[in-house]
């Protein structure tokens, strides 16, 4: 058959264009994955490191000494190892090795080994090879083929390994990591430097192993090491930064060839090819504007990238191809009117945010991709508009997923502090700490700032976390070249719980602006709180004029509340239970801890008859955790309504296993609560409804105020639609007329002094609709509050007070119920409370008045000193009672839950203690919990990350009769205030006649109908 030439000329162009291609393909980078791989951890205890001396980089590893595993390369293969893949730690696979999982006994410190094997094709021959590592704790001294080719301890940042001369081509090569783990913590804190050997190293969390990806990346002796977008005021326009290396002997001449494409859709958007060189063995940076027409911006509700692919060429061939995900996008300071805020993409925002102190589940350190993604869609579904990397140094794809679903970031490098001793060394060994500290610490912040400034999410650095020393020149120093490898963001010197000056104030408030080199020492207001209350309560708001985070009068600063309200609440337990069950219970540096801990609260829902009201252990944490988005969402509120404050930052995002509980998600990234707690109060457009009392008397008085939250521009006079419903019914309306200013006002009062009195027991809700004159609802709101009415019916016939302080039978009094004192002996009543009184010992260990008395059918009711008489009741055997608990406050918090109970009667039940428990339920009350073994648990708590629930509130039956040990504090709730004599004058205060008057008091109307439930 004869050939036809127009096919076989076709052919060879084919076959021509292939071998170009090819030989093309031949000078770009090659990137293998090996994080799949199979790696071995083995452990080698006996190695020793703790004497080592340290180095920072550039390290010659030809002058370092060869630490070999311990009993040579053949314990790599025959010891006792786990496969992995990575990242992982050694915490994740031997958490406990020493036999001892609890608290932070079983952590592991010293040298592990991860090893594998490595196929290093043709294809890079010729080619400049290196082990690129996304981040390692702490130490890494890398071995290819059983020698040492690198070592790095800048841990938690990205290095590469030249391994070009210890891999053979085209074979299996062994690569083995030596890992040291010499130190770190379990908890929050950065500002306690821990020693290794001579050196005092910068603190972080106490994971060894490698805690990122690990890729092989071949490339031509010429290539781009890195892509730098700078973004500017000009919001389509950036500088691209390419940063060139050349290891050849010449200079390297040639063209670099930039595409921005949409990374949605890759539609290209602009392309031109620049010229561009690089001297010998430098990296080489130059920079080339980029302007797009019609550029699609980068926002949080609008997250649109750009991807910028740099193909380096010489001589028409492609020596290298990079590409850099980005975003058209700026975030400032404006100074407007004399009013600084923080603007993005020339629009007003108000940051909400929350602190994450870097902990994950599983091996301790490193987010999987799945759970980067979730800590994004976490701060989404709540309504934040930003996290912070906080006392620590982030992580990559969790900044990827913040880019692509729109989330900014606020980063800190964590133990970025030193002691004072360092800064002015006073002999050599000090010397040598203090340049091995110091070289480490910046190396750190430098690295982190070229690893993350081109994603668009990233916005604000700060240096330090509380930290109480003024600036000195060497933070000076760092704070100007770190502002050089990124002029783009702003830069804070502190983020402080410190007693900020009004007025400058270096030690609080230097910083930074984007492309600018001068320090100022004003403009930035950073004041933290990191305290919270335990619950929300009455005094958060009192009027327009006084609430928590209000700042009136103080515009010239950005205000920024960088830790606010840690409120403690358990986690998902039943969610990680779930979780760790599917993975296999003995993998996971948490794993024992979380199983333990959901049995505890397990066991107690069913064996004291709480499940009719938490049908399982997820009902329960779910709502205590909605204890905290309650407060946190009010709190938000607050910030939001006076339009003075910039930021706020919720202390904080992830809940750890060991000390800070006050997380809104658990370590799992599972909301700890029901979402829209928060949302409500992040929308950009609603009605805030804000009572001064939500806990008070039937027939007492509450005052409503409404403003708006107006991001949405809303502007121009509507009216005010109100209502208030019981039960579904209407018993309350009005119509106000009201004036929305718009723009940048973003809160704003729209009607004061709005007298509420509920003439019924129980949830009233009020409801308020923003209408314009056509009658369309523009921003609706509401709020709820509970009312008492106080029940003395069927109260005990007989009653008797044992209480020297006469703290009981004043209040009795007031409220004209008949009782007698009791000194001794046998009570003459039917029901006996006690006070302020110490127990009284008879004859018999196991007999005694009170008890016998008891065992004849009365009621003894311990509302004080209940450890004191549970103790007592315990020497007689009549309770079985192993001490108390005091409940945590704070990050490390507690909480009581209460089941369906008559003695709960006109209260809420079936129900985790929140606004409505204000009165029990604040950290500033006695919070005891008892650890009882008998009688009915009427109310459970909980604290910290104690694998226990204790009871707040027993019945404790006895013969025919019962005692009642109540842990609650109700001597507080009827102590607090003098008894009015007789209320005067009239508004407000004419319906003050209760026991309870005080206007910052009202609440304690829930303790006084308890107290009295209990005598009935």
């Amino acid at each position: 058959m004869k050939q036809n030439p127009y096919y076989i000329k076709i052919a060879a162009v084919i076959l021509l264009t292939n071998l170009i291609n090819i030989a093309s393909f031949a000078q770009q980078r090659i990137e293998q994955n090996l994080s799949n791989n199979d790696w071995k951890i083995w452990l080698d205890p006996a190695a020793q490191w703790q004497n080592d001396v340290l180095f920072t980089p550039p390290v010659d590893v030809k002058k370092l000494a060869v630490n070999l595993p311990t009993g040579g390369w053949q314990a790599l293969e025959k010891g006792e190892s786990k496969t992995v893949h990575l990242p992982a730690t050694v915490e994740e696979f031997h958490w406990g090795f020493n036999k001892n999982p609890f608290g932070v006994s079983g952590n592991y410190l010293g040298v592990s080994w991860f090893s594998t094997q490595v196929n290093v094709p043709q294809s890079m021959k010729g080619k400049r090879i290196v082990l690129h590592f996304e981040s390692v704790r702490f130490r890494a001294e890398v071995f290819v083929n059983q020698k040492l080719a690198g070592y790095d301890l800048i841990n938690g940042t990205p290095f590469d390994v030249d391994i070009t001369n210890y891999v053979t081509i085209g074979k299996m090569n062994s690569i083995a990591v030596r890992i040291t783990d010499p130190n770190g913590n379990f908890d929050w804190r950065d500002s306690s430097n821990y020693m290794w050997g001579d050196y005092r190293t910068n603190p972080t969390h106490g994971f060894g192993g490698i805690t990122g990806k690990v890729s092989l990346v071949a490339t031509d002796n010429v290539f781009v090491n890195d892509i730098f977008i700078k973004n500017k005021p000009t919001l389509n326009e950036v500088d691209a930064e390419i940063s060139l290396t050349n290891i050849t002997a010449t200079i390297f001449k040639g063209n670099v060839l930039l595409e921005v494409s949409e990374r949605k859709t890759g539609a290209s958007v602009w392309s031109k090819s620049y010229p561009i060189e690089a001297v010998r063995d430098k990296n080489v940076s130059q920079s080339f504007s980029i302007k797009v027409d019609n550029v699609k911006l980068w926002d949080v509700d609008n997250p649109n990238l750009y991807l910028l692919k740099a193909s380096l060429k010489k001589d028409n061939e492609i020596k290298d191809v990079v590409e850099k995900k980005f975003g058209f996008r700026w975030f400032e300071v404006k100074d407007i009117d004399g009013d600084k805020q923080f603007y993005l993409n020339n629009k007003r925002i108000v940051l909400r945010t929350a602190i994450s102190w870097g902990f994950w589940p599983v091996n301790g350190i490193a987010p999987s991709d799945e759970l980067a993604k979730k800590q994004i869609a976490d701060a989404k579904a709540i309504g934040l508009n930003m996290l912070n990397f906080h006392r620590t140094i982030g992580q990559t794809n969790v900044l990827d997923y913040a880019d692509e679903l729109g989330l900014l970031y606020y980063q800190e490098p964590g133990g970025n502090q030193f002691p004072a001793n360092q800064f002015n060394p006073k002999n050599d060994l000090e010397k040598k700490q203090a340049d091995f500290y110091f070289a480490a610490r910046d190396e750190k912040f430098f690295r982190m700032i070229k690893r993350d400034r081109s994603h668009p999410s990233l916005v604000i650095y700060n240096m330090h976390n509380e930290r109480g020393a003024e600036p000195q020149k060497k933070d000076s120093l760092q704070m100007l070249a770190g502002h050089k490898h990124d002029p783009t963001r702003i830069m804070t010197y502190n983020s402080s719980n410190g007693a900020i000056k009004m007025g400058p104030d270096p030690r609080f408030k230097l910083h930074l602006l984007p492309y600018n080199n001068q320090f100022y020492n004003y403009g930035w207001f950073d004041q933290h709180h990191a305290g919270g209350p335990g619950v929300y309560h009455d005094n958060l708001y009192n009027n327009p004029k006084s609430y928590a985070k209000i700042f009136p009068d103080h515009k010239d600063e950005i205000i920024y509340y960088g830790e606010e309200g840690a409120i403690g609440t358990p986690p998902r337990l039943q969610l990680i239970r779930d979780e760790i069950l599917k993975r296999g219970k003995d993998i996971g540096w948490e794993s024992d801890d979380y199983l333990k801990w959901y049995d505890a609260y397990d066991n107690f829902l069913r064996k004291n008859d709480f499940q009719k009201s938490f049908p399982n252990v997820d009902s329960l944490t779910r709502k205590m955790g909605n204890v905290s988005f309650y407060y946190q969402g009010r709190t938000i509120e607050n910030v939001r309504i006076n339009n003075i404050i910039d930021g706020y930052a919720v202390n904080g995002w992830e809940s750890m296993k060991l000390e800070n509980h006050s997380g809104v998600v658990d370590n799992y990234r599972n909301l700890k609560g029901d979402a829209d707690l928060i949302a409500r109060y992040n929308k950009p457009l609603y009605v805030a409804v804000k009572l001064n009392h939500k806990v008070l008397s039937v027939k007492d008085t509450t005052i409503v105020d409404f403003f708006i939250v107006n991001e949405k521009d809303i502007k121009g006079n509507f009216d005010l639609r109100v209502k208030a419903t019981n039960n579904k019914e209407t018993v309350w309306t009005k119509t106000i007329p009201v004036t929305v200013t718009g723009g940048i006002v973003y809160g704003e009062l729209l009607s004061a002094k709005n007298f509420f009195v509920p003439q019924t027991e129980g949830y009233t809700r009020i409801y308020a609709e923003l209408v314009s004159k056509d009658n369309t609802v523009i921003a609706t709101g509401s709020d709820e509050l509970f009312a008492v009415k106080l029940n003395k019916e069927k109260m005990a016939s007989a009653i008797m007070v044992a209480d020297t302080t006469g703290v009981i039978g004043k209040y009795f009094d007031y409220e004209k119920i008949s009782f007698k004192n009791y000194k001794s002996g046998t009570p003459s009543g039917n029901c006996l409370v006690i006070g302020s009184f110490k127990p009284q010992q008879t004859g018999n260990p196991l007999v005694t008045d009170l008890l016998e008395w008891v065992n004849n059918g009365n009621t003894i009711v311990v509302v004080n000193d209940t450890d004191t008489w549970a103790t007592y009741f315990a020497k007689k055997e009549a309770a079985d009672y192993r001490g108390f608990k005091v409940l945590g406050t704070s990050w490390y918090g507690g909480n009581y839950f209460v089941k369906d109970s008559k003695w709960f009667e006109g209260l809420p039940q079936s129900c985790v203690f929140n606004w409505e428990y204000q009165c029990f339920a604040t950290y500033n009350k006695n919070r005891l919990g008892l650890r009882m073994f008998n009688g009915e648990t009427i109310v459970g708590c909980v604290s910290d990350h104690k694998q226990e629930v204790y009871s707040a509130l027993s019945v404790i039956p006895h013969g025919r009769g019962k005692i009642i040990l109540c842990a609650l504090d109700i001597f507080s709730c009827i102590k607090e205030n003098e008894v009015l004599k007789k209320a005067e004058g009239d508004g407000e205060n004419a319906s003050m006649k209760t026991f309870n008057v005080s206007a910052k008091n009202k609440a304690n109307i829930v303790g006084q109908q308890l107290l009295l439930n209990l005598l009935k």
